[in-house]
């Protein structure tokens, strides 16, 4: 659901809230009958038509089939995202979780790289890798990222059979020495 979606849903929720809450008070006597009385005596009693009241319905009723109909779109069921690839024997479909998780598991053996996220996406230049990386603040960070960068693009590559077209890494800062100094004593 959009932002728009939302900011409608929240102003049609609180006017149902304030309509709900009238129907409250007048089915149980908290509403004298004379204010009702009134209000439907001002509404048809007119001879002219209410326009103001005729826009609020149509609006309302545009809305409600607006939100009836995306119900239905939201249900559809999410195919899970994968690459696939035909060879010699038949259909092959890897999905862009484990080549993620693939990817991680190689990163995470690059000397130097503390914290990581992945994230797989195929584009039509290729499969794209992109990797968000703290590091230990020791390693020099060209040396770091080429050793990543090959040795994602091999393991995933040796691995899955696909061919990456590219692997990106974003390094967002440095771990801090307290992290290392815990990380470093569960490693003994």
């Amino acid at each position: 659901m959009n932002l728009f979606d939302r900011f409608i849903l929240t102003i049609y929720s609180l006017v149902l809230i304030v309509l709900s809450l009238i129907a409250i008070g007048v089915f149980s006597n908290v509403i004298h009958r004379s204010w009702v009385d009134l209000f439907f005596t001002d509404i048809y009693g007119s001879t002219t038509m209410n326009l103001p009241y005729l826009i609020v319905a149509v609006v309302f009723l545009v809305i409600s089939i607006r939100f009836f109909f995306s119900g239905f779109r939201g249900r559809r069921i999410r195919e899970d995202k994968a690459i696939y690839q035909r060879n010699d024997y038949g259909h092959v479909s890897i999905s862009l979780e484990t080549i993620r998780a693939i990817a991680e598991r190689a990163a995470k053996k690059v000397r130097g790289v503390r914290e990581l996220k992945t994230q797989v996406t195929t584009k039509d230049l290729g499969n794209i890798i992109s990797l968000r990386l703290s590091f230990d603040g020791e390693t020099p960070l060209p040396e770091l990222t080429q050793n990543l960068q090959a040795e994602v693009k091999a393991r995933v590559e040796a691995i899955t059979g696909l061919e990456i077209a590219e692997v990106s890494v974003k390094v967002i800062e440095v771990a801090s020495t307290d992290h290392v100094a815990i990380r470093s004593k569960r490693v003994e």
